[in-house]
């Protein structure tokens, strides 16, 4: 608050004494216009506030527009009171005009904000775009970045996690806090409203917490932040899904003497996600050009996989039998390798008809309840179609196979996360030890 010596009378302009005579302001002199203004006024905190509202109706400025006359030259302008700014904050650096035009139309956003709220662009010697975008629009322009580097099942769930962290934002009344002011101590904050509204258990925490993460470091890509807030949180403990811990080799063999008297076809698919580790949805991707089986592999190309790079997956002797009984080589190159020639009027798969080299591509979900249906209602088996990917890598690691060969196997990009799959590497460690141990 200003202070001012009493009994000093500070001049006004005209204009902010006639309309305080106006309004019938206290502290004017007399009922004549009086060009000076008593300290109890200027000490009173309504009374600055009116002054500051008279001063910024006082400053004219245009609404910001995109320019882009010149492609190689694209910027933002806009005049205030009189003057032409302009803003270019490295629009010109991104190349791909969509892109660009974004990020144009973002700045607009955030200047038109700023000038709204009495920023005087003349009174700083710089704009740093980071100063004046506020957390909301900053997450919103991170993902659009992320976009193009993402799966579009990945991306499903950034947006899904956005949306999460948006409503917990705007629940404790924060989203007019500008990027740079968010601190570990708001990430704690939005993760926990969040986890309460939704009651996600502490595995979805720790899902959108990375997820959250993510968008965070893509912003110090575009140094809209110096640092990620969100690093060092720590995740919540999870006890492990019973669901997906790998079938034991007794519940191994019922499934597989079940599936191969029931319904052969969709054996041959999960043969396939337990020898290749390729994952349920991806594998119902592939289609007969892909599979190579004179060179003995599978080709899964980038835009299929979660990893957004391309994948060869070796083909094993045991699977290989099962892919010639498919006959496959006289299927056409687009027809999908586990895919479905007819659909019911619920757009559902025929049994004895999918499963096999069809044109007709078949969901996730259909692979899902029909193993909801064969092994956890009739084998009574509680086990994830997914963990015969678990029992894939932990029979390979019994068997002897490195980790390194099996995390170029699953299109893991790190050793930790195959141990993650391979739970039995343990016991090989164990046996080991026990086995190899020099005597005393």
């Amino acid at each position: 608050m200003r202070v001012t010596p009493p009994g000093v009378r500070i001049p006004l302009s005209p204009l902010i004494s006639e309309t305080l005579l106006y309004k019938g302001f206290s502290g004017i002199k007399s009922k004549k216009v009086n060009k000076t203004v008593n300290t109890f006024a200027l000490n009173n905190p309504y009374f600055q506030a009116f002054l500051k509202l008279i001063e910024m109706q006082k400053q004219k400025f245009s609404i910001p527009k995109v320019s882009k006359k010149n492609p190689n030259n694209w910027f933002v302008y806009f005049r205030f009171n009189g003057k032409l700014k302009v803003y270019k904050s490295g629009l010109n650096r991104i190349k791909n005009l969509k892109d660009r035009e974004f990020e144009a139309n973002s700045l607009c956003k955030v200047l038109h904000q700023e000038l709204n709220r009495g920023w005087d662009p003349f009174s700083c010697t710089s704009f740093q775009k980071s100063d004046l975008t506020t957390v909301i629009d900053a997450l919103n322009f991170a993902l659009e970045r992320k976009k193009p580097n993402l799966a579009v099942k990945t991306y499903f769930g950034y947006r899904s996690c956005l949306g999460f962290i948006k409503k917990s934002i705007k629940d404790l009344a924060i989203e007019h806090l500008y990027i740079n002011e968010i601190s570990r101590y708001h990430i704690k904050l939005i993760m926990e409203n969040a986890q309460e509204t939704n009651s996600w258990s502490n595995k979805a925490y720790n899902k959108y917490l990375g997820y959250f993460k993510s968008i965070l470091s893509e912003l110090i890509e575009w140094d809209l932040i110096q640092f990620n807030p969100a690093h060092g949180i720590r995740s919540k403990k999870v006890s492990e899904s019973f669901a997906n811990i790998p079938p034991t080799d007794i519940e191994q063999n019922k499934i597989k003497e079940y599936l191969t008297k029931i319904d052969y076809n969709f054996f041959r698919y999960i043969a396939t996600i337990y020898h290749t580790g390729i994952r349920p949805g991806e594998i119902l991707n592939i289609k007969v050009a892909n599979v190579l089986l004179d060179k003995n592999l599978i080709y899964i190309p980038a835009e299929s996989t979660k990893t957004l790079k391309d994948r060869i997956v070796p083909i094993n002797l045991h699977l290989k039998r099962l892919f010639l009984e498919m006959e496959i080589e006289h299927h056409p190159a687009e027809f999908y390798l586990f895919g479905a020639f007819e659909y019911n009027h619920k757009h559902r798969s025929k049994k004895g008809l999918d499963f096999i080299p069809a044109p007709n591509k078949i969901k996730t979900d259909t692979a899902t309840k029909r193993w909801k249906k064969l092994i956890k209602d009739d084998l009574g088996i509680q086990k994830n179609m997914y963990s015969e990917k678990h029992k894939g890598a932990d029979d390979k690691i019994l068997a002897g196979i490195d980790l390194d060969s099996l995390r170029e196997l699953y299109g893991h990009r790190s050793k930790l996360m195959t141990e993650k799959y391979a739970k039995a590497v343990k016991e090989i460690y164990r046996k080991e030890i026990m086995d190899k141990s020099p005597d005393f």
